[in-house]
């Protein structure tokens, strides 16, 4: 078969070798050892172009790695000649580039070749060539671990390295960062005894210095020395560089002193990289006498090292030092003066030294010089950061007049500006401006127009700009996420709100500490305080550091909803683990007691924040002087309102506000008044939301007149009424029962625009008061036409209403008919509800409607609990099996005792079976602050009892109510007898006991129980 293939190669013309190959004598039987064969006789080694043509034609299962091996050593040992040799390499690195490109390893492709070459007598520096082809093909196909091994398989193998292809493969490999296979590689060449040459010992110095073996890399710079190896500068400057790199630049020093010594001229790198390790070592001062050195010896000093000299004169604010490098270096023209000038300006801008930033803009052009892109970028971002957006647009305008290229960036600052400013109409034709420029819109564009969108409540749009965003091939980041969420939360819509939240995380967007914040707080405001601490413990599990703005949400969603007691508790609970709490979070527990009317615990907190050395704002003085006026102690207001001032805190229209607020609601009308004078003493305009203060304190306080006098004042001195100020009047009017003149106040605000959704609220609520049922029925059916949608408080006013009458039955329809139009429920609504049902005798529907409140996840609060207590009796699940062997349901009576006399010590609550088959009475005593059994009776027999776990009943200030349940208190444990042996019992269902408290003027009320299982 070799024969008749070398009569086809050797004694036939070219053109018939297609058909030849293709006769059936060869088809099907020829394999790839045959070509092998072929190519080892001497006729083909001789003319390997011949040999290479024939392979062409072969499928390439015929040519192996052996054959492409040959061939390439058949190239190699060709004719020396210069124009020959140059032809046959060629060709040769093309057939080993196919054998490295097809073996399916390093270590493969050169065992092929190490095979081929021990074939056939080759000249002794074709395996090496081959060898260093090969090596090289594997740098060609990016590849460098591969040329590595190849490198190492040649040592190993005793062939000849290449030393170029050695240094090239070296640097490659630190290229990708193999320090550590790069200095091995050096080592094995440097133990194989072969003389290596300046670029192989630079390339070793190169990869000990990434590899931070610095000293390893000097002792191959004296070895270099030692074995007499003619250098440049190149492999000093690369261990210069190494010893730089790793702030040991006086080593640095050393070696360029050395090297000057044994006759090696220092170049422009040498300079260079000194002074980038004094720059790294932040000496200026020796950087800047190197720089001057380069400039007497002709040397240029590089941009990267000039502009980071000047960058450091500009961070130790030397500003003019900077300015006076750079121009003297663009007087030689060392640095692009435009680079120094936007690099000042930018410092300045960020410095907030805006008209030095102006001055330097302005003197380019003396100099000749014309800025750039960068230029207006930069001026254009301090001016939108300042709020001059329309200087900005102008000097937008002027560039773009001046030809120069707009990029993305000045786009992103107008819009972010916009924004800032409202105009959010404007931000958006700008971005559609910039996508029809053909620029390409990036995250910060889009994200200050969703946070702004946001702001405004349009959440419709701002999700459809997310969308945009997808569509466009924008990835979403943790700003637009963030704003989205907040957005949904502070319009409590919290379960879409979860939901970008869950998206987020899905998206490989990671949430960081501002994303939880927003949505603790979110879930604070809908008084979701369980969902808020799950959030507060997933922050805490994935390493995020939870904030003051983290505490301050969950305190005030801890007063909201638990009570102040539990705010104190948590609070007690962080400084336990050493947070450290500031004014933020202080505040928000300082309000929490002020709004439960423990005033004497606010002002103790306050002494103790002043104490600690928190820093007391204008809000804490807000609280803490309006608590002093609700308690009429205006010595103690004065006090701390000059202790304010003193403090150099300012009031503000806010501070006034809320002191006219409270002034006025217990009808001190002059002090309010005065206070007022005082607020326009301070250079303080009383605004719209203070006029609208004053007229809904004098409506409720029945002053009409004197609210509609200041009304029309409000209008003589260009303060516009706002709804809120008309819907004082439309409630006064109202509540007062005179629906025609609500009407017609109503219709007016219907025409000015001014009406919402609590405007058409109050007038429900008054037609429900004047026994009109049937028309706030039909005005609510009217409030869609008017672009408004009923709430929740528009359907429960009526319900209310319909409940008072014993309309129970149409009072559900509204109810089925809220839920079904999609219509959440609030706890007021829930309460409400629950009540009346209770008051009718409808209390498996009560228990049902408590059962879906808990589903919906509003949490119930100490209202909910009273409602449900209306109900004289409740179903109890109470597993006997333990007495009978059976489980029965027993219907439960709530009973209560008080003394007679109000005695404080001790209050009993019976729950008794209205079968008489069992009793448990319950005693709470006042001196041992604590709930026992007193009392259990049964048809089984009673051996022992014992009293149940010891909890604490709080006793709280006088005023004070609380708001949320004091005590859940498991049904404690009976020893019982049962077949001749003791055994502990407890109870087998789920539920809960709640008691409270009530203090009002040192008197006790009532006391209260409820247990209810599910």
């Amino acid at each position: 078969m070799v024969k008749l293939l070398a009569d086809i190669l050797h004694h036939t013309p070219p053109s018939t070798w297609p058909s030849a190959l293709a006769a059936s004598l060869l088809r099907g039987r020829l394999a790839s050892a045959h070509v092998s064969s072929l190519l080892l006789l001497p006729p083909s080694l001789s003319r390997p172009d011949l040999s290479r043509r024939f392979l062409l034609l072969l499928p390439p299962h015929l040519v192996s790695p052996v054959s492409l091996s040959l061939l390439a050593l058949s190239f190699l040992s060709s004719s020396p000649s210069s124009s020959s040799s140059s032809f046959s390499s060629r060709h040769a690195a093309s057939l080993l580039l196919s054998l490295a490109s097809s073996a399916p390893s390093a270590s493969s492709s050169f065992s092929s070749l190490s095979h081929a070459s021990s074939l056939s007598a080759f000249p002794p520096g074709a395996a090496s060539t081959a060898a260093a082809l090969l090596a090289s093909s594997y740098l060609r196909l990016r590849r460098a671990r591969d040329a590595a091994a190849v490198l190492g398989l040649s040592l190993s193998s005793g062939i000849t390295v290449n030393q170029y292809t050695a240094s090239q493969i070296l640097f490659s490999l630190v290229k990708i960062r193999q320090f550590a296979l790069a200095r091995d590689l050096f080592d094995k060449m440097l133990q194989s005894g072969v003389h290596l040459d300046e670029y192989v010992y630079t390339a070793g110095i190169r990869a000990y210095c990434e590899s931070r073996n610095l000293d390893g890399a000097r002792g191959l710079v004296v070895r270099m020395e030692s074995e007499g190896v003619k250098a440049s500068a190149v492999p000093y400057n690369v261990l210069m560089y190494g010893l730089c790199k790793n702030m040991r630049v006086q080593e640095a020093v050393e070696v360029k002193n050395v090297m000057v010594n044994i006759g090696v001229t220092a170049d422009e790198v040498t300079y260079r990289t000194l002074v980038y390790g004094f720059c790294r070592m932040e000496e200026l001062e020796m950087a800047l006498r190197i720089t001057h050195d380069m400039i007497r010896l002709g040397f240029v000093p590089s941009e990267a090292n000039c502009s980071f000299m000047i960058d450091e004169l500009r961070k130790k604010e030397l500003v003019e030092e900077a300015f006076s490098l750079a121009c003297k270096l663009g007087d030689l023209g060392m640095v692009p003066n435009v680079f120094a000038y936007n690099a000042l300006i930018d410092k300045l801008c960020k410095n907030e030294r805006f008209d030095d930033a102006d001055r330097l803009f302005k003197e380019m052009a003396g100099r000749g010089l014309e800025p750039n892109e960068v230029t207006y970028a930069i001026l254009i971002h301090a001016l939108c950061k300042r709020g001059m957006i329309e200087d900005a647009l102008c000097l937008f305008d002027k560039m773009r007049d001046k030809g120069i290229k707009v990029t993305v960036y000045p786009y992103n600052s107008l819009i972010n500006g916009y924004c800032k400013q409202g105009s959010l109409d404007r931000a958006r034709g700008l971005l559609s401006g910039m996508v029809k420029e053909g620029l390409t819109p990036t995250a910060a564009s889009y994200s200050p127009l969703i946070a702004g969108l946001c702001r405004n409540g349009d959440l419709s749009s701002a999700m459809e700009l997310h969308r945009e965003m997808a569509e466009r091939g924008i990835a979403w980041n943790n700003y637009t996420f963030t704003a989205l969420i907040n957005g949904f939360c502070k319009d409590k819509k919290m379960d879409e709100a979860a939901r970008l939240f869950d998206k987020m995380i899905d998206s490989n967007v990671i949430p960081n500490e501002v994303t939880f914040n927003v949505m603790i707080e979110g879930y604070c405001l809908v008084g979701n305080i369980r969902k808020a601490f799950q959030l507060y413990d997933q922050m805490v599990e994935m390493g995020l550091k939870p904030d003051n703005y983290t505490y301050r949400s969950l305190i005030s969603g801890l007063c909201l909803t638990s009570g102040v007691s539990k705010a104190n508790e948590f609070v007690a609970d962080l400084e336990n683990s050493y947070a450290v709490l500031n004014n933020f979070s202080l505040t928000a527990l300082l309000y929490g007691l002020f709004r439960e009317g423990r005033f004497t615990e606010t002002y103790h907190l306050w002494d103790e924040m002043a104490v600690r050395g928190v820093k007391l704002d204008l809000v804490s003085f807000t609280i803490i002087v309006y608590a002093a006026l609700k308690q009429h102690d205006k010595e103690k207001s004065c006090v701390l309102f000059r202790e304010m001032k003193e403090q150099g805190v300012k009031p503000d229209d806010i501070f006034y506000t809320c002191m006219i607020d409270a002034l006025s609601k217990e009808e001190n009308m002059i002090q309010a008044l005065n206070c007022w004078d005082q607020m326009v003493i301070d250079g303080y305009s009383p605004n719209t939301v203070t006029h609208t203060v004053l007229i809904n304190n004098l409506c409720k306080s029945g002053y009409l007149g004197s609210a509609e006098l200041l009304c029309k004042e409000m209008l003589a001195g260009n303060v516009l009424p706002n709804k809120f100020t008309y819907n004082c009047f439309l409630d006064y009017f109202a509540t007062e029962g005179d629906m025609e003149k609500a009407k017609d106040l109503h219709s007016a605000m219907l025409q000015g625009h001014l009406a919402s959704i609590v405007s058409f609220n109050i007038l429900i609520k008054g037609l429900c008061k004047a026994g009109k049922i049937q028309e706030a029925i039909d005005l609510m059916r009217k409030i869609t036409e008017s672009g408004f949608s009923p709430d929740c408080i528009s359907y429960s006013t009526i319900i209310h209403e319909l409940c008072k009458m014993g309309d129970i039955n149409k009072a559900f329809e509204l109810w089925n008919e809220m839920l079904y139009k999609g219509l959440k429920p609030d706890v007021v609504a829930y309460n409400i509800f629950i009540r009346w049902c209770n008051v009718h005798g409808e209390s498996d529907k009560a228990l049902g409607i408590y059962t879906n409140m808990i589903r919906s996840g509003v949490q119930p609060n100490w209202d909910t609990y009273r409602a449900l207590l209306s109900g004289i009796s409740l179903m109890l699940h109470y597993d006997f099996s333990c007495f009978r062997g059976t489980k029965q349901y027993i219907q439960i009576s709530v009973y209560e005792l008080m003394d007679s006399t109000h005695n404080k010590s001790h209050r009993r609550i019976w729950f008794v079976d209205d079968h008489k088959s069992g009793e448990i009475i319950l005693e709470f005593d006042g001196r041992l602050n604590k709930w026992g059994v007193i009392s259990f009776r049964s048809d089984v027999k009673v051996k022992k009892l014992s009293p149940g776990p010891q909890v604490s009943f709080p006793t709280h200030q006088s005023g004070y109510m609380p708001t949320s349940p004091s005590l859940l208190l498991p049904v404690p444990w009976i020893m019982i007898h049962e077949r001749g042996k003791e055994k502990a019992y407890g109870r087998k269902c789920s539920g809960i006991l709640l008691t409270e408290r009530f203090i009002l003027d040192d008197t006790s009320i009532t006391v209260s129980g409820f247990v209810y299982m599910q």
